[in-house]
């Protein structure tokens, strides 16, 4: 039986010639080791413990007694500040603007008249939360890049909010790499305040990329319900603009033209300019840029918010919005269930006025709306005598649930009211009276006639007017260079499918003849 050999005594630390472990001589390599510290220097406690703790304002003025170095760029209205933190220090500037002010065409009181329902639209589909601008924060950072990784900073967090005072704007700077804990310290106390956050792309960037610096700093940031304005502004706004961008929306929309702004794209390089040379003065445009979108997202937020809550009464930046607008709130009221609502919003931007485009997605949309409630209508069931009360009204509530435009044919509720009238035919002949190149309505009303008012007659003319406008779009499109985007062979293939239509009804015309000429036989030989 073999003994096991003891293990080998463990080497002693290494220590250097002068007696001090690697671990010590780290310690004492850092700035200021082995001397107390000054007032408002960071005390040395760990991240993690001080994250509770929030920002405070320090005494001494705006400069601060405590943060040697260059003074920041201000303007007039501008006030430089420093805010303490259990991290540190931290310089900021704020500027406070009235509720009168105007950016552009629209004020920032706008905002705080939006009802919760034009939030709520506003907001995606799963979020239950009711937002307030009077406690949400509106966040916009300047980073050294676009990525979302490790390497990249978030250098200035501006952060703006409505307060008694009117709407402030807080910018924390980041004015070398060890002030960012002090910096995320200060905006996550301004965002324990907050019941809600705005921003403009924060959901795909500026958030993310908070969270990971966050997280680096062995930091959390509050949870909060997050409307991004990027997602409601393109749908309301894509169909009319080249872009969506919050610049672009600030001339189109706001009527706001910016004066000597720095372009985004030479941010990064002018922080890193400031942190070779320590010259704050050509970041004055940096601080101006990013002031501006915060005020201008809170104008934007104020248009959305008010235009979302009423359609057609609105008027955020002085006139009532436009037809384009309006068809593109009816979408958004269309996705969100209310139908009656959305064809309210579809014919009264036909009656506004838009693109010939537009008028064709707004006829193809309201004709559907209108088939959807005219399905719920025929789908919801008259009580039944002697029924319980709770089983007709749970039976009713199941019967008016909308399965799509295909929901109920052929499967009528056996105590079914009269047929309720089919609004979309209307609004299809009124589509093509106007507007005699889209094949669409002409295709719906076949189908309305073939399969709904079983008129076969009238299917089958219905179909051969579509296509006779296909065989004459082909004869024009042979004499000129196809359309841009149309695929090839699209025409062959929708013309096979009207052609396969037209002979189906045909066919059922054909049989429907050969039982007629039966039963007049049949009759016949009865006498």
């Amino acid at each position: 039986m073999s003994r096991r050999r003891p293990s080998p005594p463990r080497p002693a630390r290494r220590r250097s010639r002068i007696g001090v472990n690697l671990r010590d001589r780290l310690r004492l390599m850092r700035p200021g080791a082995g001397r107390a510290p000054e007032p408002g220097e960071p005390s040395g406690e760990p991240v993690g413990e001080s994250l509770g703790k929030p920002a405070r304002e320090l005494p001494g003025g705006p400069t601060g007694p405590h943060l040697p170095g260059p003074s920041l760029p201000t303007e007039t209205g501008v006030e430089q500040r420093v805010a303490e933190t259990a991290c540190g220090p931290v310089v900021y500037l704020e500027q406070t603007f009235p509720l009168d002010h105007r950016q552009g065409r629209v004020a920032l009181a706008s905002c705080l008249d939006v009802p919760s329902h034009g939030w709520q639209r506003l907001l995606p589909r799963a979020a239950t939360v009711a937002l307030d601008a009077r406690e949400a924060v509106f966040v916009d950072l300047e980073t050294t890049g676009l990525g979302r990784g490790t390497g990249t900073y978030a250098f200035l967090v501006g952060i703006g909010r409505f307060t008694g005072e009117g709407f402030r704007v807080r910018q924390y700077f980041m004015r070398n790499y060890p002030e960012e804990p002090a910096v995320l310290a200060a905006v996550r106390a301004e965002l324990e305040d907050a019941r809600s956050l705005i921003t403009f792309n924060g959901r795909t960037f500026d958030w993310p990329l908070l969270e990971t610096r966050a997280t680096l700093n062995r930091m959390r940031l509050p949870l909060l319900p997050h409307l991004d304005l990027l997602h409601p502004a393109r749908r309301v706004w894509r169909p009319v603009t080249d872009s969506c961008s919050l610049g672009h929306l600030e001339t189109a929309v706001l009527g706001l033209e910016r004066e000597d702004d720095v372009p985004g794209a030479l941010i990064p390089q002018l922080y890193f300019d400031y942190i070779r040379s320590q010259d704050p003065a050509p970041l004055a445009g940096v601080f101006r840029h990013n002031r501006l979108d915060i005020v201008s997202m809170a104008a934007v937020a104020g248009y959305l918010g008010q235009a979302a809550a009423a359609p057609l009464d609105a008027a955020p930046a002085g006139t009532p919005l436009s037809g384009a607008e309006v068809y593109a709130l009816g979408r958004l009221l269309f996705d969100r269930g209310a139908l009656d609502e959305a064809i309210v919003c579809f014919r009264e931007a036909l009656r506004r006025g838009m693109p010939h485009a537009l008028r064709r997605e707004a006829y193809r949309w309201l004709a559907i709306a209108c088939r959807r409630v005219s399905l719920a209508s025929r789908q919801r069931p008259e009580p039944v005598p002697g029924a319980a009360a709770g089983h007709g009204a749970q039976a009713g509530r199941a019967a008016a649930v909308d399965h799509g435009p295909t929901a109920g044919r052929g499967s009528e509720p056996a105590h079914a009211a009269a047929p309720a009238p089919d609004l979309h035919v209307a609004v299809l002949h009124d589509w093509v009276r106007e507007d005699g190149v889209s094949t669409w309505p002409y295709v719906e009303l076949a189908k309305y006639y073939e399969h709904r008012a079983r008129d076969l007659e009238a299917a089958r003319a219905w179909t051969l007017k579509a296509i006779d406008l296909v065989q004459r779009r082909r004869m024009l499109r042979g004499l000129r260079p196809a359309a841009p985007g149309w695929p090839a062979g699209a025409a062959d293939r929708e013309l096979e499918e009207l052609l396969h239509r037209l002979r189906r009804i045909e066919a059922k015309l054909a049989s429907r003849g050969l039982r007629w000429d039966r039963m007049t036989a049949q009759s016949g030989m009865g006498e």
